[in-house]
């Protein structure tokens, strides 16, 4: 049986780093956004081999930035209603992927599957 991750896995993945790519291009970060989406790439290819350990931080990184994110809205909504609102949306976005890869029945299954065909 091919272990292949899950449909709502790969498209988060892909969305979240077409996010990033594109905000490296807006913002022209190099060094920040440049960083983070290395980083964020090594987390997903590992996430999408079935790695429990790469699931796991990368859900307490996802998890901080929902935090974050909802924070800055918080802080943002007197001044700039529409920017808190898509801050809002995208902290909702993050906090669903994270509760995806942390309960989902699937994801779990995934893994198992593959710590199944790569143990000896």
């Amino acid at each position: 049986m091919p272990k292949q991750p899950p449909t709502p896995l790969v498209l988060a993945g892909v969305s979240y780093l077409g996010y990033l790519c594109w905000s490296l291009i807006a913002t022209r970060s190099v060094v920040v956004g440049g960083v983070h989406l290395v980083l964020s790439a090594v987390l997903f290819f590992f996430v999408m081999r079935g790695s429990r350990m790469a699931a796991r931080i990368l859900a307490a990184l996802c998890g901080l930035s929902a935090l974050v994110l909802f924070v800055a809205a918080v802080a943002t909504f007197q001044a700039q209603p529409r920017a808190a609102g898509t801050l809002t949306v995208m902290s909702g976005l993050l906090a669903l992927f994270v509760a995806y890869l942390c309960r989902s029945d699937a994801m779990k299954r995934f893994q198992e599957r593959s710590a199944a065909s790569s143990s000896p």
